[in-house]
């Protein structure tokens, strides 16, 4: 598919990054046309029809977020707060902003949310609230996330802002997205009961348009359809030709809103972006036309939600969506997150926690332990569910039924069904104790009967590493070596693209399927044992793909095992392609020294760029579309890469296979 790619003129950038860096709200001299804001007091007799999608104030957007890192906190998000709080202003709205701060045991976080209200003439009218979030990783611009959800978001409330409306409209651009979404929680703690009674749902605006990424979805908790959800797909056909599909991601933000009742959808991309986090996101690798689709689907829905002729659509909503409700089911296939923390568990969960008690470990870590009501193990029977966390981190959970009483019998005999025989049992007080090791999804759950009910312990575990299959350096198998199942030999189809290269002057590797059960999605380099001149690569393949053979996380999966080519590079070849990035390496870091001592107070100085391992560098360099030209010390890093034409034909040969790009 042919793109077009976001640039905004090199001289217009510098001065927009200028004022903006500056800290104030938006440039003063205006080097683009200025932009205009509707009107909220004259009403037209006959209902306008949403104006065309201005490309230009999209990339002007996209230009002035991504002109710098902006992590919460820092003068880069707020100044960004303040840019979007000056055009939604602009366009009429009534705006504020909600500053926060929130300590934790390990950081202090602060952040703005920017709020934009356009009410109603009735004062009990529904409330549509649009959502976005304008906070980066540290090292990265955010283009794509972001600063593309941004720019969307502000391009819709332009549009939007003209229309006569029976509507109360919302737009808020929440901070610290990337600290556990605390902005979207502190938005909708700040909701009253009446406003969330009023609530029809929440859009929220997720990064889009990476190039190299499939499709705009719909997301949602659970992977079914909102309310306004089928709305934005039925208009989604009519603007792009074809409908976009629900997805089953758990949005910190949609699980956040969903907590308090509140029905969520967000739009976004079906994979994250190679470029996501890194110095490598910026206005190049953003699809202009893509934005523009999801702008002009966002009007259509939001203005038939805005018109007069519309009746309320509460009642709908809160039929359809009543996640008061809601009783979050955990799959018994998927993974149970050990190790997040207590604020990302709730957001994954959609459900809000009750905490019920703090203490503090022999040293002296504190253990919180949070309440919720779930049902598991595929039974419509929900469990008291309380969740330990020490230090922050997941590490137990414990289960007691709930409603009406399961025996322990009975109970054993379901986990049977889905676990097999138990591993061991040991003879309690109260009748057997029975233990299941879930190998393939890392956990170990025990079944303790009580005297009159039962409680059952699910925490992390590591097995051994159990031999699944070997492959030789070419791709077949070692004779005697057991068949591939379905799921295996989908791996091995992607692994013999990367590392067993056409390319013969590129290295190649013995592979080795193993797994430990443990999830963690990583790969390993080592040398054979039995002879000086064979490398192995061994993955655990539950680390990466489902029992259907399709990718676990499409994004995460292909880094790792760039990744992995990459620690082969440096370690079979290492005079070859080790020496010269190191070189390169110190290099780059001796002349930051120099700017910094040069420039005291620059950005450089402030937020010091950190450069990557060569493993890192060359999975950019081989998933990521960077152009040749962009600057930087990260971007020099993998470039470093391009001068070498064995690994240049290596590179087209797995974009090729990946669907990255299309033979020349």
């Amino acid at each position: 598919m042919n793109r077009t790619r976001c640039q905004v003129p090199k001289q217009g950038l510098l001065l927009l990054t200028a004022a903006l860096l500056s800290g104030c709200a938006g440039p003063s001299t205006r080097v683009l046309p200025q932009r205009q804001g509707g009107t909220m007091q004259e009403v037209p007799d006959e209902i306008p029809v949403v104006e065309e999608v201005n490309s230009f104030y999209l990339q002007e957007s996209l230009g002035i977020l991504s002109a710098s890192a902006r992590p919460a906190g820092s003068r880069e998000e707020d100044s960004a707060a303040r840019y979007i709080q000056k055009l939604l202003k602009d366009y009429g709205y009534a705006v504020s902003r909600q500053r926060f701060r929130q300590k934790t045991e390990h950081a202090e976080i602060i952040g703005t949310n920017v709020t934009a209200v356009r009410e109603a003439e009735d004062p009990d009218a529904d409330i549509l609230l649009v959502c976005t979030w304008h906070d980066s990783l540290p090292d990265s611009p955010g283009a794509g996330k972001n600063a593309s959800g941004v720019s969307v978001f502000l391009e819709t409330a332009r549009l939007l802002s003209g229309l006569p409306t029976d509507t109360e409209l919302r737009f808020v651009s929440l901070s610290a997205h990337e600290r556990d979404a605390l902005g979207a929680r502190m938005y909708a703690k700040s909701l009253s009961k009446r406003e969330r009674e009023r609530l029809i749902g929440v859009i929220t605006i997720g990064p889009c348009g990476a190039v190299d990424t499939q499709d705009t979805v719909l997301a949602t908790q659970d992977g079914r359809g909102t309310m306004l959800g089928e709305l934005i797909r039925e208009a989604s056909g009519g603007v792009t030709g074809r409908e976009w599909e629900f997805a089953e991601q758990a949005g910190q933000e949609n699980g956040i809103f969903a907590s308090y009742g509140i029905p969520a959808v967000q739009v976004g991309q079906r994979f994250d972006s190679f470029d996501f986090g890194t110095p490598l996101d910026t206005v190049d690798t953003v699809d202009a036309e893509c934005l523009s689709q999801i702008v002009d689907t966002l009007c259509q829905s939001v203005s038939g939600i805005m018109s007069l002729d519309t009746p309320s659509m509460r009642a709908k909503a809160h039929f359809e969506n009543n996640w008061n409700d809601f009783i979050y089911s955990q799959d018994p296939g998927q993974r149970i997150p050990f190790g997040v923390s207590p604020d990302r568990l709730q957001a994954l969960f959609g459900i809000p926690g009750k905490m019920a008690v703090v203490t503090r470990d022999a040293k002296n870590r504190p253990i919180e332990r949070y309440q919720f009501s779930m049902n598991w193990f595929d039974m419509d029977q929900p469990f008291k569910t309380s969740c330990y966390f020490t230090d922050e981190q997941l590490d137990l959970v414990s289960l007691i039924p709930g409603g009406n009483r399961l025996t322990a019998k009975e109970m054993q005999e379901q986990l049977s069904l889905l676990y097999g025989e138990p591993h061991k049992k040991n003879l309690g007080p109260y009748g057997l104790d029975c233990v299941w090791l879930d190998e393939q999804r890392g956990m170990q759950l025990e079944l303790i009967p009580g005297k009159e009910s039962f409680e059952i312990e699910i925490c992390a575990y590591t097995p051994q590493l159990k031999p699944i299959a070997r492959f030789n350096p070419d791709g077949t198998q070692p004779e005697g070596e057991q068949a591939l199942t379905p799921e295996l030999k989908s791996l091995k189809d992607l692994c013999s693209t990367m590392f067993w290269p056409q390319e013969e002057a590129c290295p190649a590797a013995q592979l080795v399927f193993e797994s430990d059960g443990e999830g963690g999605s990583t790969a390993s380099v080592v040398k054979d044992a039995e002879t000086s001149d064979i490398w192995e690569v061994h993955i655990d393949p539950a680390d990466f793909v489902r029992a259907d053979g399709g990718m676990r996380d499409r994004t995460g999966t292909l880094m790792t095992l760039e990744r992995t080519y990459g620690q082969l590079l440096a370690a079979a070849e290492p005079e070859r392609y080790a020496a010269g990035y190191d070189a390169l390496v110190k290099s780059l870091e001796a002349r930051t020294r120099e700017i910094v001592d040069a420039a005291p107070g620059s950005s450089i100085t402030r937020t010091q760029e950190t450069l990557p391992e060569l493993a890192d560098a060359f999975a950019m360099y081989v998933l990521a579309e960077m152009p040749v030209d962009s600057p930087g010390s990260y971007q020099e890093c993998v470039r470093y890469f391009y001068q070498f034409e064995e690994l240049n034909t290596y590179r087209s040969a797995v974009r090729i296979a990946l669907g990255l790009q299309t033979e020349e």
